[in-house]
Order: structure tokens, then C-alpha cells, then sequence
């Protein structure tokens, strides 16, 4: 593990633990409740931290999916192939996160007010699958940096058929722009931008090039302010607590939230992908995870994919997997295969609409878990990314970034664990695609190597 890792993960343990203790002690020593504005001003270095991240989203997002595409785009049927594999495991997830969350219901049972986020009810189950359609092929790139197509019903005046009035159908179909980025939008727009500069090959390379420079560069700004997490959350939590009337109530929800997303990492992990792999493969899945140490205990330490990605190969090169097809399944799984951020981030976006007791329906709830989807992939394994996409998940269905607050307090607990995920489905699916090709498949050693160049180990040494 990096110094400076270690160090932000202490700090922010610190960080977690002074907030909490300052928020207790200047709700317990305060005999009148904080007034709004005052708790505006406690929280406005947090608010800050948090406005940061979500200046570089965008890029972040943008130039990792194109990057990747252009990668995959350009290997053939193992791009193909490695597509079809993170498309189902991640499926297989979100849907575990949602049955979990929809069962359990960790944040259920303590409801904040929801004043100011009244959703209508007066929807039609198809128009909610449709604007998912509509937000995926958008009309204006631009503006989905900031709003979100959404179908809206009016109910026609005078009408005196009572019957009529009552038939949502016959409503005037209208739609408005709702606040927040189209994360659909941006994704799919960046995956066709993606495959095209993959086919023009060497005509491409110097736009291929620049995407790159802007995913590394991003990531460089975005791992920066990361660093100034445990300032952020010494003034978010306190003012969370000050507004929050029942601090018991508000803890034992979050342990259920936190034993929740445990409960759908090590069954995705242990149960699920196994049985993906022996069911394609017939092949027992436990000889590859015992072999796997190494890697899972790096995944552990640095809670980043990518910098897991030279212990993953070394082991799988003592599996004797096809290296040209592990050298590009572990790096690509890197970026866009993110199981545990997706379950994570459906879960936890779940959560925090039960716990403002806010009603979404199941069409709703399929919307946000495909968002979950297609916004994970932008956190190309970066350390502490999950909260970092979950504000772009909450801010678009309307829900204010502040409320991450609470997923950050256990946030560097859980990244350790899902980016423990991420790297099983990756030996797995590398061991599971290599199966199913053949040597031929793979133009040559430098295709394969040029997958590698940006990480730290020399290709010699893996």
C-alpha cells in the first residue's frame, strides 16, 4: 500500500471519528436546536469538499468509458467475450442489491423528512422505461451535463367525466428537464465515441491519446481532493447530527445498511460468481480463488482495482491462464468492471431514499439501479470512488449530495470489500474467457502488453 494511502485512510477514520464526537457533544451541550442557517455555515468546508467532487465527474466519467471502449473495441471476439461476462456479473448484482434492499430495507425504519422532495405518483410504467431510452440517446450533450428528459402527465381541466378524469391514460403527455446530470446520456454517448476512435486504429490514436491524458489527469485531481476527505467529513457529520433528532435511531439504521451491503458483497462473491464460472465452465471456481491470495490481500490494502493489477496477473500467471488474455481482461476489468461499486452504490442509493421515507416504484427503482450501473463504470478503480459515484446517482433522481455524508462515515470499511469483489470476478472471468479461446485469437504479445502501460510494474516483470 502507497504511504499516502495508508495515511488517508487514517485520517479519515480520524476524521470520522472527531466529527462524530464533535456533532454529539454540540447537540448534547446546546438547549436550543441548531437553527439552519447556523448549521449552513458549521457545514460549508464539507460543502466545498463535496462541490470539488462534483466538478470532476464529468471528466472522470467521459474520458475513463472511452478510453476503455477504444481498448475493447479493438480486441476482437476477447473484447466481446469479456463484455458478455462483466454485462451478466454485474447484471447478476444489481439485481441481488436490489432484492436485498427491497427485503431488508435497512433505512426503513428510521425516516427523515422529506419536505422540499415531493415525487408524484401519477406515472405510467412505460414512460419510465421510455425516458430511460430518451436520457441514453441524448439530443444535446451539453445539456446533459445538467438535466435529465422526464415524461410528465397533466391531468385535462374540466373535465366532466368522472370515469375519464380517473384514466391516467387520456392525460396530456408533456415532459420537462429535470436538475442533475444524464449520467445514461454521457455514458452512452462516450461509449459509441469510445468504439468509433477503437476502429480508425492509427488515424485515431492522437484523440485516443488525449482521452488518456484526461482520465489519468482527472483521476490524478480527483485522487488529490480524496486526500482532504477526513477535513470534509469533521464538519459534514456534526451538522448531519445536529439535524437528525434521533442519533440511535440514525446508527442502529446505518449498521443495518452496513451489514446489508456485506451480506450482497459476500454472496456476489463467494456464491454468484462462483456459479457463473462453473456453470460456463464446469470447472471448479475455488482452485482459481485459493490461488488468489496475494491479490485479494493487496485489494484489501489499497482498495483500488488498479492498483491491484500487477499482483492479479502474477497470480493468474501461476494458474497458467493465457497471459495475452489475462493481460487484457485484468486491466479493462479495472475500469469497467466494477460488481462491487455497482451493488454498493444500488444499495446505498436505496438506503438514503428510505431514509428520507420517500416511495419510488419498482419501474423507479430499475431506473436507479441502471444508473448505478453505467456510473460505476466511470470510477476506474479508484480508491474511495463509490461514495465519489453515488453522488452523481443521488443528485440525479434529486436528492441532495449531502446526504452521502452517511455512506462516507463507513465508506473506507467497505471499499476494502468490494474492491475484494471486483478482483475475484476478474480472475474468474479471466480464467472463464481464456477457456472458451483460442491462442490464435490474439493478434500478438504487443496487443496484449499495450493494455499494460498504464501501470507502475514493468511488463518484464509480470
Amino acid at each position: 500500500m502507497k504511504v499516502s494511502e495508508k495515511h488517508s485512510t487514517i485520517f479519515t477514520l480520524i476524521g470520522v471519528i472527531c466529527g462524530f464526537i464533535i456533532g454529539i457533544i454540540l447537540k448534547s451541550f446546546t438547549s436550543q436546536p441548531w437553527a439552519d442557517r447556523n448549521i449552513m455555515y458549521f457545514q460549508f468546508p464539507g460543502e466545498l469538499f463535496l462541490r470539488s467532487v462534483n466538478c470532476l465527474i464529468i471528466p472522470l466519467i467521459v474520458s475513463s468509458i472511452v478510453s476503455a471502449t477504444c481498448r475493447v473495441s479493438d480486441s476482437g471476439s476477447i473484447g466481446i467475450k469479456a463484455a458478455m461476462y462483466y454485462f451478466t456479473t454485474t447484471t447478476l448484482g444489481i439485481t441481488l442489491s436490489v432484492l436485498l434492499a427491497v427485503t431488508i430495507q435497512p433505512g426503513r425504519f428510521h425516516k427523515i423528512q422529506n419536505e422540499g422532495f415531493q415525487f408524484s405518483q401519477e406515472f405510467v410504467t412505460t414512460d419510465t422505461f421510455l425516458d430511460l431510452i430518451r436520457n441514453l440517446v441524448t439530443d444535446n450533450l451539453v445539456k446533459s451535463c445538467m438535466y435529465q428528459y422526464q415524461t410528465v402527465l397533466i391531468n385535462r381541466e374540466n373535465v366532466t367525466d368522472d370515469s375519464q378524469e380517473g384514466d391516467i391514460y387520456s392525460w396530456v403527455i408533456s415532459h420537462k428537464d429535470n436538475p442533475g446530470t444524464n449520467v445514461l446520456g454521457l455514458v452512452g454517448f462516450s461509449l459509441l465515441l469510445g468504439v468509433a476512435i477503437g476502429r480508425t486504429k492509427d488515424q485515431g490514436k492522437p484523440l485516443l491519446d488525449f482521452f488518456r491524458t484526461l482520465s489519468d489527469v482527472s483521476m490524478m485531481v480527483m485522487d488529490s481532493i480524496i486526500m482532504v476527505v477526513p477535513i470534509g467529513v469533521l464538519f459534514l457529520i456534526p451538522a448531519k447530527i445536529l439535524q437528525t433528532e434521533d442519533i440511535g435511531g440514525m446508527m442502529s439504521r446505518l449498521g443495518v445498511y452496513i451489514a446489508t451491503v456485506f451480506l450482497g458483497l459476500l454472496i456476489h462473491g463467494l456464491i454468484v460468481l462462483p456459479t457463473v464460472y462453473f456453470i460456463c465452465t464446469r470447472k471448479s471456481p475455488f482452485t482459481i480463488l485459493s490461488k488468489i491470495g496475494p491479490a485479494i490481500i493487496t485489494a484489501i490494502g489499497t482498495s483500488s482495482s488498479t492498483a491491484t493489477v500487477p499482483v492479479t496477473l502474477k497470480c493468474l500467471d501461476g494458474l497458467n491462464i493465457n497471459r495475452k488474455v489475462s493481460r487484457f481482461m485484468v486491466p479493462i476489468g479495472a475500469t469497467i468492471n466494477m460488481d462491487g461499486i455497482a451493488l454498493y452504490e444500488t444499495i446505498g442509493a436505496l438506503f438514503i431514499i428510505q431514509l428520507r421515507g420517500l416511495e419510488f416504484s419498482l419501474p423507479g427503482v430499475i431506473a436507479i439501479a441502471i444508473t448505478c450501473t453505467v456510473s460505476c463504470i466511470g470510477a476506474a478503480g479508484l480508491p474511495n470512488g463509490g461514495y465519489v459515484m453515488l453522488i452523481v446517482v443521488l443528485q440525479s433522481i434529486g436528492i441532495p449530495a449531502e446526504d452521502v455524508t452517511l455512506i462516507i462515515t463507513i465508506d473506507c470499511f467497505v471499499d476494502r470489500i468490494r474492491t475484494t469483489v471486483n478482483i475475484i470476478a476478474d480472475a474468474l472471468g479471466s480464467s472463464l474467457v481464456s477457456h472458451f479461446t483460442e491462442p490464435e485469437e490474439v493478434d500478438s504479445e504487443h496487443e496484449a502488453e499495450e493494455f499494460l502501460r498504464d501501470f507502475p510494474l514493468e511488463n518484464s516483470k509480470l
